[in-house]
């Protein structure tokens, strides 16, 4: 919602929970060409890691614990710790806590990810080739996997 001072103000009956993503705001909606979500996830969560060509995106831990993972480092995460992750960088998180939630400041290209892949879930299309198309479709590169860090 927008104030009368041309203030967004987004309270929780307004914000959209998709699974383990809260949708805040889309970098179409911004001013700033960035968008926020909230995310949840639980102990192990991983996958690979990954870049975005040319935009930068950031992370804010509110609860729990996790590993920031580069391309061959790993940096312990705690809540209050503040991640940007510059234009161009592999990286990756890893959840090492029994559950953690975080604020993602997401770079441009990743407005509508969420919704392709849920439509593709609800069209039984979420097998990797699917879901690796639709992450290139939202400049989303693969990286390593996580896993050789440890």
């Amino acid at each position: 919602m927008w104030t009368d001072d041309n203030l967004m103000v987004l309270n929780p009956e307004d914000q959209v929970a998709r699974g383990n993503i809260t949708h805040l705001m889309s970098a179409s909606e911004s001013v700033g060409g960035w968008g926020a979500v909230l995310v949840t996830g639980k102990r192990g969560t991983s996958g690979r890691t990954h870049i975005h060509r040319g935009e930068s995106e950031a992370f804010f831990i509110i609860e729990g614990e996790m590993d920031l993972c580069g391309a061959s480092s790993i940096t312990p995460l705690v809540p209050g710790a503040f991640v940007l992750v510059p234009p161009d960088t592999e990286h990756g998180l890893r959840i090492t806590s029994d559950e953690a939630k975080w604020l993602a400041i997401w770079p441009s290209a990743l407005d509508g990810l969420i919704d392709d892949v849920e439509a593709a879930k609800a069209e039984g299309r979420d097998d990797k080739e699917t879901l690796d198309e639709i992450r290139s479709r939202h400049a989303v590169e693969p990286g390593g996997p996580i896993a050789h860090l440890d």
